[in-house]
This record gives C-alpha cells, sequence and structure tokens, in this order.
C-alpha cells in the first residue's frame, strides 16, 4: 500500500512539472502569442480571431511564447474539400509590427513576413508584407 501511494505521488509530481505547451500558448504575453484561427482573406492579407483552441481541419496558427510556431494548414496538395489538414512546426519572431514566420508544409519550407495592421485583444489584421516557399525534391 505505501509503495502504491509513493509511486502514485511521485508520479504526480514528475507530471505537475512538465510544461504543457497548450497551457503556455494561452497565457497572456504579447501579440501574437495564443491560438489563431477563423481566418477571413482580404485583398493584401486576412484578419484571425484568437481562439482557445485550434479546431480539427481548420486553419490557424498557435504562437508559442517561446518562438515555436504551429501551423494548421492542408495536408497536402489538394485543396478540393473535404479538406484535411495537419500541424507544421516552425519559429517566428517579431520585431515592432513585423512578424517573420518559417514553417513546414506539405511541399518543403515556407518563410513569410506579415505587418500587423490592426490588432485588439480578440483579432490580428494581417497584411502580408512577403512569402517565399522552397520546394522540397
Amino acid at each position: 500500500m505505501k509503495t502504491t501511494l509513493f509511486t502514485f505521488v511521485l508520479g504526480l509530481l514528475l507530471f505537475s512539472c512538465m510544461e504543457n505547451e497548450d497551457l503556455s500558448a494561452l497565457s497572456s504575453g504579447p501579440v501574437p502569442v495564443g491560438n489563431w484561427s477563423n481566418l477571413e482573406y482580404r485583398e493584401n492579407g486576412f484578419e484571425m480571431e484568437k481562439v482557445n483552441q485550434l479546431q480539427e481541419n481548420t486553419y490557424g496558427y498557435r504562437f508559442l511564447s517561446n518562438g515555436k510556431l504551429i501551423h494548421r494548414a492542408n495536408s497536402g496538395w489538394c485543396g478540393t474539400p473535404p479538406i484535411v489538414t495537419s500541424d507544421f512546426e516552425g519559429t517566428w519572431e517579431k520585431e515592432g509590427d513585423i512578424i517573420t514566420l518559417t514553417a513546414a508544409f506539405w511541399g518543403g519550407t515556407q518563410v513569410q513576413k506579415w505587418k500587423i495592421s490592426s490588432s485588439t485583444g480578440n483579432s490580428l489584421e494581417i497584411e502580408v508584407i512577403s512569402s517565399e516557399m522552397q520546394m522540397e525534391e
């Protein structure tokens, strides 16, 4: 009985010390830290809404406070519905109102520069300054 209780307490202690990236993405931090989805495309960019979590098979971004990025996008080249998405890892950095994203996608690596046109607590309006795709062979 004592061994079982000791093992349970030890496991609980170890588990409680582990960082949960989902929770750290939601913690308050500088824009754009958090989960962003519900993209509405505009002439020169798009607007996104802050969400608690990214829903399955929807486009979105998870900006973690440590500079890591999860970009949820098409899992393959086909864009015909029904769309299936995958999570692609990458990095992000912010200088002033400019965000530089580098992330994998189904065909290689993508590098984008965004300008934050407008920001509220729950929405971001983004102007896409540049977008380059490097295809894998």
